[in-house]
């Protein structure tokens, strides 16, 4: 799946959602690049049902999820996988 397969609601929640994973926004803070690889499991479905839940589809991001978005946008990969809304 590319970056260019996705609606700008689904990056701005993927970046949400990969914010949400220290692991990613400290690597992304520390190096300016997503990882290599980001391995998605079962949380990563129930952390995107509480982002939606907490604020909706279209979201604004914070400050850390622009980080995360650009970095996104910037390297035109998605290495743990996308949000994909059924709308």
């Amino acid at each position: 799946m590319s970056v260019t397969d996705l609606t700008e609601k689904e990056l701005r929640l993927t970046a949400a959602l990969y914010a949400r994973t220290g692991d990613i926004l400290e690597h992304v803070e520390r190096t300016g690049k997503l990882p290599d690889t980001i391995k998605a499991g079962g949380g990563m479905a129930i952390g995107m049902r509480v982002v939606i839940q907490e604020r909706g589809t279209d979201i604004t991001l914070t400050e850390k999820e622009q980080k995360v978005y650009d970095a996104i946008v910037r390297e035109g990969r998605l290495p743990g996988g996308a949000v994909r809304l059924a709308e």
